[in-house]
């Protein structure tokens, strides 16, 4: 293999590669990123046998090849690198990397031993959707899938494709947060995609901007942006009725400045985080929202601020973090809080002020028992 290219081109094609390269994995060949320079382009790919990325770039070759080098050792000299074109040259076993005046040598390991990646197939359901409006979705949702890997199915998102819309719903048991947005180009199908997937399929959407093609297949989703490809496995396993969880009805609702609420929840909430099941408990009632928490060990805090409450006043406890969560998913300058009693789940809204746009957002969130 002989070849150059553009330094920053190529940096941003190994860091893009390297994140799905894991910490622990149980190949060697894992650990690496396969570089294949081929028809004046060069391809990086890795994976961790969940998820494999692929990224090209237009490059010089004047001997075209194959190599496998560590990826977090070839990520860390890319980051060091002065601004001038990366050359690369060599054998599988050891490779030369000259940039400016500064040369590595880096042994390479064996190329057979890189798994092949996974690739749509011809007749895969493919749909498109604007990179933004992915990004936001994923973003919005994704908060609320679960860490607990006992739990594989709650650690997903899942992805719903029908009547001209992609639907994501993801939950962790305490909350539940779900969001619909138009495709571009419709196409019909399911996948459990995991959480970390996804997100790292919505930074590149953020990077790449223009569209994300999907395409859904039998096992395994692709997220196609430009010369990036990212495809992943699926959560194997059945995901709730979330349907089934969301009010069909509410006694109360209430309207609210988000930011304003932001802020105070994070004031009063200082005495709750970091002390287990600690809830900050809302009073709705007489134009106002009441804030109070409190820990014996610690103290207790409270502040009140404006609202608009249609219904009755009740009081009702929440996880402060993941009520949080929610607040900052909205993203819109007011929200609205719809309301059963004390005891059932709380679904919270974008709220609109004048001609803002608001996003088919639903966040529902269980409240704690306070004693």
């Amino acid at each position: 293999m002989k070849l150059r290219a553009e330094r920053t081109e190529f940096a941003e094609a190994v860091s893009w590669a390297t994140r799905t390269v894991g910490a622990r994995v149980t190949l060697p060949a894992l650990s690496g990123v396969l570089l294949e320079a081929a028809e004046g382009r060069l391809t990086c790919r890795a994976t961790d046998l969940e998820v494999a990325a692929e990224i090209s770039l237009p490059v010089q070759i004047e001997q075209p090849g194959r190599v496998l080098l560590p990826g977090r050792l070839l990520s860390q000299l890319v980051a060091k690198f002065p601004d001038a074109p990366v050359e690369i040259s060599g054998e599988p076993d050891r490779v030369e990397i000259s940039c400016g005046r500064a040369t590595f040598h880096v042994r390479g390991m064996p190329v057979e031993d890189f798994p092949a990646l996974p690739e749509p197939g011809a007749d895969a359901a493919q749909g498109v959707v604007k990179a933004d409006a992915f990004s936001r979705l994923v973003a919005q949702v994704a908060r609320a899938a679960s860490n607990d890997e006992a739990r594989p199915v709650l650690t997903g998102v899942q992805l719903e494709a029908a009547d001209g819309a992609l639907t994501a719903a993801a939950t962790d048991s305490y909350r539940l947060a779900v969001r619909s947005l138009d495709w571009e180009e419709g196409v019909e199908g399911t996948a459990l995609v995991p959480a970390r997937a996804l997100q790292e399929a919505a930074k590149a959407a953020t990077e790449t901007g223009g569209a994300v093609t999907i395409a859904l297949e039998e096992g395994q989703v692709s997220f196609l942006f430009g010369d990036r490809r990212l495809t992943t496995r699926l959560i194997e396993g059945s995901f709730p009725n979330y349907r089934a969880l969301l009010p069909d009805a509410h006694e109360t609702s209430v309207v609210v400045e988000r930011a304003a609420l932001v802020e105070t929840l994070q004031r009063v909430a200082v005495v709750a985080m970091g002390q287990a099941n600690t809830p900050v408990t809302l009073t709705f009632g007489d134009g106002t929202v009441d804030l109070q928490a409190g820990a014996q060990e610690v103290g207790d805090a409270a502040e009140a601020l404006p609202a608009e409450i249609d219904g009755e006043g009740l009081t009702i406890a929440f996880n402060p973090a993941f009520l949080l969560a929610g607040l900052e998913a909205t993203g819109t300058e007011k929200i609205r809080i719809e309301l059963r009693d004390g005891l059932r789940p709380a679904v919270l809204r974008p709220h609109a002020s004048g001609d803002e746009k608001l996003d088919d957002l639903t966040y529902l969130l269980m409240p704690m028992r306070v004693s």
